[in-house]
């Protein structure tokens, strides 16, 4: 499978057995211009206590951009559905709270612009003075 540049190969299934779950765990090697750039591993795991299934997905990031992989549902015929998603520029996601914080900085910075207890207003109507 070819995914923007990157070419992945099956490297085939294995059964795992956890603690409390059974998985099973796909191993897919990822190459970029015809070197290896690494493996990855994603799995379905069962919970027979639970009854129930997720799935792990595998995620390599590479410079800004991830490539994310998922095992699907099972076929009648054995097959596995594969995802497969390149989320390019995805890790600038995390530039827009250091910009917020940044600004708020700056924002607070010029003493004009700060939020403060208002002043009391001075009073316009003439104050009387006792007499001598």
């Amino acid at each position: 499978m070819s995914l923007r540049g990157y070419d992945l190969s099956y490297d085939g299934l294995a059964p795992r057995q956890g603690p409390n779950y059974r998985e099973l765990v796909g191993k897919f090697t990822v190459r970029e211009g015809g070197r290896i750039v690494g493996i990855m591993e994603p799995s379905k795991r069962s919970f027979p206590a639970r009854n129930d299934t997720t799935t792990q997905a595998a995620l390599m990031t590479r410079g800004f951009s991830q490539l994310y992989l998922s095992l699907g549902e099972t076929n009648s015929d054995g097959s596995i559905v594969l995802r497969l998603y390149h989320k390019p520029l995805v890790l600038l996601i995390w530039l827009g709270p250091l910009f917020m914080v940044l600004a708020g900085a700056l924002s607070l910075s010029d003493r004009r612009l700060r939020v403060s207890a208002p002043k009391p207003a001075k009073s316009s109507t003439p104050q009387l003075q006792p007499a001598r």
